[in-house]
C-alpha cells in the first residue's frame, strides 16, 4: 500500500469533498476554504490548488456513487412511502445488499482495511432479508386464517340467505394486505 497523501493523513478528504459539492464549487474557492479551516485549527498545512484537485480526481468515483445512493434513497423512499413497513425494509435491504456485493465485486486486491466488517455485513443483509421473508409468510398465514375464520363465522350467522353469504365469501377471498 502507498503512502497516505497529505489530504487522507489529515482528515481531511471529507472536508474537500464537502466543499467541492460535487463540482458546484470551484477549486479556487475549495483550495481557500480547506486553507482557512486549517488555520483556523492551527494547522501548519497548506495545500495548493493541485493538490484538492488531486483529491477530488481520486474521490470523484466515490462522490458520484454516493449521489446516486442518495438519489436511489429518495426516489425508493417516494415509491415505497405508501406501503407498509416490511415491504420497506425488504427494499431498503435489497438495495443495501446489492451495493454490498457491488463492492465486494469492484476489490481489486486483498488490501483494504477490515474485510471481516463487510462480510459480515453481508451476511448479516442475508439474514435479514429472511427474517423479513419469515415475518411475511405468518402475516400472509395469518390473514388467511383471519378470512377462513370470519367466513365461518358469516356462514353460522346469514345460514338464510345462501346469495348473500356467496358475495360476502367473495369479497372476504380478494381482501388483500397492501
Amino acid at each position: 500500500m502507498g503512502a497516505k497523501g497529505k489530504a487522507e493523513a489529515n482528515g481531511l478528504v471529507e472536508l474537500i469533498v464537502e466543499k467541492w459539492d460535487g463540482g458546484k464549487n470551484t477549486i479556487v474557492y475549495v483550495t481557500e476554504e480547506v486553507n482557512r479551516q486549517l488555520q483556523e485549527k492551527g494547522c501548519h498545512v497548506t495545500f495548493s490548488r493541485e493538490s484538492i484537485r488531486r483529491v477530488i480526481k481520486s474521490h470523484e468515483e466515490e462522490i458520484a456513487d454516493t449521489k446516486k445512493a442518495v438519489d436511489a434513497a429518495k426516489a425508493m423512499a417516494e415509491v415505497l412511502k405508501d406501503n407498509p413497513g416490511t415491504e420497506i425494509a425488504e427494499a431498503t435491504i435489497m438495495h443495501i445488499s446489492s451495493l454490498i456485493a457491488k463492492d465486494i465485486r469492484s476489490i481489486d486486491s486483498l488490501e483494504f482495511d477490515d474485510p471481516e466488517k463487510l462480510v459480515n455485513s453481508a451476511a448479516r443483509m442475508a439474514d435479514s432479508q429472511l427474517k423479513l421473508s419469515q415475518y411475511r409468510t405468518k402475516a400472509v398465514k395469518a390473514l388467511d386464517k383471519a378470512k377462513e375464520q370470519l367466513k365461518a363465522e358469516l356462514m353460522r350467522e346469514i345460514q338464510s340467505d345462501p346469495e348473500l353469504l356467496q358475495r360476502l365469501c367473495a369479497i372476504i377471498d380478494e381482501a388483500n394486505v397492501e
